[in-house]
């Protein structure tokens, strides 16, 4: 009896889980505007933070199109900031510590609203620098870099969900 008990509260609380907006796995809709086509403006889509914006879209089960008279939505990247700070020294001045930055201003244009929607994303991270290992701290930066964009995408994804 007290499995029982046990095994239908375990189904309802799974079954409250399962509905919006509560998602144990996978990903939350997207809007139909999104889905049915997304023009990306003011960014390159196929290098650097724009391939990765698209990417991100892509996955998502967004149409990114080259054409904006096919896209329902209309996403345009007003301000790309990627940045690299100095935030630590060592005693003997040497530099130790960097913190990565990158910054999107973008704005929404839907059929649904009425006019278009500011929003902006930040993505930081940071690294430390060591001098004996000054070969990999190159590669590392760049994989930071990397790491940054596509978190900056994935917050822009996050806002496009969010547009009703």
């Amino acid at each position: 009896m007290k499995q029982l008990f046990i095994v239908i509260a375990w189904l309802f609380a799974l079954a409250g889980c399962s509905g919006e907006p509560f998602h144990l796995r996978g990903k939350a809709a997207l809007p139909d505007a999104v889905q049915q086509g997304i023009y990306l403006q003011g960014v390159d889509i196929y290098s650097g933070f724009g391939l990765a914006l698209r990417d991100v879209l892509e996955d998502a089960g967004a149409k990114v199109t080259q054409q904006p008279q096919f896209a329902a939505t209309v996403l345009t990247v007003t301000r790309l900031d990627e940045k690299r700070t100095v935030s630590g020294y060592s005693s003997t001045r040497q530099v130790r510590e960097f913190i990565h930055t990158v910054e999107v201003g973008f704005r929404v244009k839907t059929p649904a609203l009425p006019e278009a929607v500011e929003h902006g994303v930040r993505a930081e991270r940071s690294q430390v620098y060591d001098g004996e290992y000054v070969l990999g701290t190159a590669d590392e930066e760049v994989a930071i870099r990397e790491e940054l964009r596509q978190e900056a995408a994935r917050l822009i994804l996050l806002r496009l969900q969010a547009v009703k």
